[in-house]
């Protein structure tokens, strides 16, 4: 099926965003209009939002006056996730898988969304794959049956096939290798870490992809980091230009690119790059990254603060995000002997323990040693014995029975002065 029928089915306004989005690619070339959007995105937020106007308090003059928001903001001043009104037709509910550590739930107006879908069929095109193409899709799968289930229609109707993440041993890169083989896939889409260590794996075996997939025209990767280096091995073995996608889930696309630089979405989204006083920085110097959303009409994002470093420089007389800092996953090595990706492994156990237990705030793994890893939570209420118990029973589910699981419960949990900690660490060295 064609992709923008599904979507369409679905309840989002897909005509009217294709006919949106034909016209903000000329108007995002012209600065006064790209100014006037940002003000309309706060003006709306400010005017239909109670406790966001409260939070800003009287409306600024100047944009570089609106106080940068964040997560932690919009719970401690409890935001709602859309207008005091219902301002759209309708909004669609998600929640981030929790990079910082801490979920959070927000709200997306389905125009909005679709327009996200609009521009990132423009950028797909300009790297010469369609979203009717198939796709090789490297994305983990959630524990529970009917969650699994709703994801394998998800992938049936898109045109697209899962490939296990959670499993990076050599064996099941054979397989991955066999699949590639059988069918005519025209890209790989998904997160770095597991497309990477594909790429390592030929490489180790002096095998090119594209020898047994001679379709396949692109990779794109997202969510997490892939340095040059790594890119530069992918598209060695791959045969084939490697693009990397950007974007936060709760604010929408950001930018596409190759080589260390993203073309910015400046049709969707007013991007900043701030130091730590909220000031812009320079062209090429490296500060906090800075959303503004000029159209969903559900959580007031308004100069909201990802969590990531990067830099905005010129590139051919045109704004590029550039020298891009995030988080890279981590492998952990199970006592079976099998490698498997960390963080993408207890994403899915968390989310599966969340389901009777919402209340863990923050959580960290640390392997320490080939057996032992401590998981340690922050949550807002003293969890029972039976409740703990369920989520050590979770993790030896992933872990294998083999692996010793210490659950430590704490109030705050270290991270990083971005904001940002690593989900999961190994702190030892199995060669040592």
């Amino acid at each position: 099926m064609d992709f923008f029928t599904v979507l369409q089915l679905s309840g989002f306004q897909v005509k009217e965003a294709g006919r949106v989005f034909a016209r903000l690619k000329d108007e995002a070339k012209n600065p006064d209009l790209r100014e006037k959007r940002r003000w309309d995105a706060f003006d709306f937020h400010y005017c239909n939002n109670t406790n966001y106007a409260k939070f800003v308090g009287p409306r600024p003059e100047r944009w570089e006056d609106i106080p940068v928001i964040n997560k932690s903001k919009i719970r401690e001043y409890n935001i709602p996730r859309i207008p005091d009104s219902n301002r759209a037709k309708r909004y669609y509910f998600r929640n981030t898988s929790g990079s910082t550590g801490k979920p959070f739930d927000y709200a997306v107006d389905t125009l909005s969304h679709a327009l996200t879908w609009r521009i990132l069929e423009d950028r797909y095109k300009s790297a010469g794959v369609s979203l009717n193409d198939l796709q090789a899709r490297y994305y983990g799968f959630p524990y529970s049956f009917v969650s699994r289930t709703a994801e394998k229609l998800k992938d049936y109707v898109s045109n697209r096939v899962r490939f296990d993440t959670v499993d990076l041993s050599d064996r099941n890169m054979e397989n991955w290798l066999d699949m590639f083989s059988r069918k005519n896939f025209a890209y790989m889409y998904g997160y770095a870490y597991p497309i990477v260590t594909f790429a390592k794996f030929l490489a180790r075996k002096g095998k090119m992809l594209k020898a047994y997939c001679p379709t396949l025209r692109v990779v794109i990767v997202t969510s997490e980091m892939c340095t040059l280096e790594e890119q530069k091995l992918c598209e060695e073995v791959f045969g084939v230009p490697i693009y990397n996608e950007y974007g936060a889930s709760e604010a929408g696309h950001i930018g596409f690119g190759c080589d260390g630089k993203w073309k910015l979405a400046h049709e969707l989204m007013y991007v900043e790059i701030l130091d730590e006083n909220d000031r812009p920085c320079p062209h090429g110097t490296v500060g906090r990254v800075v959303l503004t959303p000029l159209f969903n009409k559900g959580t007031p994002l308004i100069r909201y603060d990802i969590g990531d470093m990067a830099a905005i420089e010129i590139d051919n007389g045109e704004e590029v995000l550039s020298k891009l800092m995030g988080r890279i996953e981590e492998m952990a090595i199970l006592p079976s002997g099998k490698k498997v990706a960390g963080d993408t492994l207890f994403v899915y156990v968390f989310k599966e323990f969340a389901k009777v237990c919402p209340d863990i705030t923050e959580y960290k793994v640390i392997q320490s040693s080939a057996k032992l890893f401590e998981v340690n939570i922050s949550t807002s209420r003293e969890l029972t014995v039976e409740e703990l118990g369920k989520l050590k029973k979770l993790c030896l589910n992933a872990l294998g029975d083999e692996a010793e699981v210490v659950v430590n419960c704490k109030e705050v949990l270290d991270r990083t002065l971005m904001g940002k900690f690593k989900r999961f660490e190994r702190r030892y060295n199995p060669n040592a």
